[in-house]
């Protein structure tokens, strides 16, 4: 009975000490599992919060770049649309000049003041083509002329022959010369006549002798011409060229007057 006794004390005891010390080691565990991360974890934990604190200031910097981007952009549209705004306001004030000057053009043209470069250019004639129905000299007169002066020369040797109003025109211009209280002053070498022109080529012998006997003429019937183009120039030889051409009115219109 006394042994049975202590076994019974001695188990439970041990029953005791079993119970505290699972109590402990529930303790313990409850400790580790609520102890603070260790220094590796914390470690990588750091790292893990400085990539997140870069990727953060890339994609920061990211969205200024690319905010400057479009801000650029549209300054870049803004000054193109200013400059094409520019490029057609000069289009059309270069537009409106080109008017402006070819109207001018027309307007000298039709003044008798200019040749505007949209119409055709004064009649001309060369030496050589003049040289084809006029001696030499007198082709050089001619050819240094332009406009009204040489068509008026072209059509006179280029029209037919009225034989009856050109013989006669011819004599009476020969004898109005011959007549003249100026004709030592000057020689008349040809006269030739077709339908309503007249070509008078000579020579002035003094100074002074063709202004004088050609003002005779004018204030003469046979002066009162449409057009009349008179000229003087020295030859080779020294000699002072007389060179006339004259237009007259039709032989109708002389009638009709007459009457």
């Amino acid at each position: 009975m006394k042994h049975t006794g202590l076994f019974i004390v001695v188990l439970l005891l041990a029953i005791g000490s079993l119970f505290v010390g699972l109590q402990m080691g529930k303790s313990q565990l409850n400790q580790v599992q609520t102890k603070p991360p260790t220094a590796h974890n914390s470690d990588e934990d750091a790292e893990q919060n400085n990539s997140a604190s870069v990727a953060k200031v890339i994609d920061s910097r990211s969205i200024d770049l690319v905010t400057e981007l479009k801000q650029e952009i549209e300054h870049l549209k803004q000054q193109l649309d200013e400059k094409n705004t520019l490029i057609d306001s000069m289009s059309a004030s270069l537009g409106l000049l080109e008017q402006q000057v070819e109207l001018a053009y027309n307007e000298i043209d039709e003044a008798g003041q200019a040749t505007s470069p949209f119409h055709q250019e004064p009649d001309a004639i060369t030496a050589e083509q003049a040289s084809l129905w006029v001696p030499a000299a007198y082709a050089d007169i001619v050819s240094s002329q332009q406009g009204e002066m040489v068509s008026l020369f072209k059509r006179h040797h280029q029209a037919k022959i009225d034989p009856n109003w050109a013989s006669e025109r011819e004599q009476a211009l020969l004898d109005s010369f011959a007549l003249s209280e100026y004709a030592d002053m000057v020689n008349i070498s040809a006269v030739n006549c077709k339908t309503t022109t007249c070509e008078i080529r000579g020579i002035e012998l003094k100074p002074n002798g063709w202004m004088l006997a050609s003002q005779q003429l004018q204030g003469s019937e046979l002066g009162n011409n449409v057009s009349s183009w008179s000229y003087l120039a020295s030859a080779n030889d020294g000699e002072t060229l007389i060179y006339m051409l004259s237009e007259a009115k039709e032989a109708g219109s002389e009638g009709e007057q007459s009457q």
